[in-house]
């Protein structure tokens, strides 16, 4: 893991039965489904293993709310996902913006909120027919995260290549 998350220690390998921490577990009748499966789990579980850390949900909140202006800080990160960099650049921007303007102007309830934020909700206000923006953001599909699936996809890599490494 590169970017701090709460569950993983950054830099360090993590024990899985399908890694190079128990070679012998290792089968290579294994599908690509079961792999992802089990990446996901031992991502959402709290057993301590090699190379994870115990922390709070609200740590970890906080670790994922921040966790794009950490990977915009990498060189390799930038280079592989420059709409997530221009994304964060664009929020920067925007909170500099809200926060630059005169308080007399901003109304009581719109303080704190960025121009974002205030966009999604009009929008989608307007696409749900008036429905409250909490029940739109809870009713929304959520798309599967590219970080995700590159992460899980680098996993899998290096995992159906472990037996060609033992060679």
């Amino acid at each position: 893991m590169i970017t701090p998350n709460g569950r993983f220690m950054t830099q360090k390998k993590i024990c899985l039965s399908m890694s190079d921490f128990h070679p012998e577990s290792w089968n290579p009748m294994w599908s690509v489904s079961s792999i992802l499966t089990g990446l996901l789990s031992f991502m959402t579980d709290n057993t301590p293993t090699t190379g994870s850390v115990n922390t709070t949900a609200a740590e970890k909140r906080h670790l994922a709310k921040d966790s794009l202006a950490f990977n915009c800080k990498n060189t390799a990160f930038k280079k592989l996902f420059p709409e997530y960099v221009e994304k964060y650049k664009q929020e920067q921007h925007d909170r500099q913006l809200v926060s630059e303007q005169v308080p007399s102007q901003v109304p009581q309830e719109d303080k704190g909120r960025t121009k974002l934020e205030k966009l999604g909700d009009s929008s989608v206000e307007d696409a749900k027919g008036g429905d409250t923006p909490k029940d739109a953001r809870r009713n929304r599909k959520q798309p599967f995260p590219t970080w995700m699936m590159l992460l899980l996809v680098s996993i899998f890599g290096v995992v159906m290549a472990l037996p060609l490494l033992q060679l």
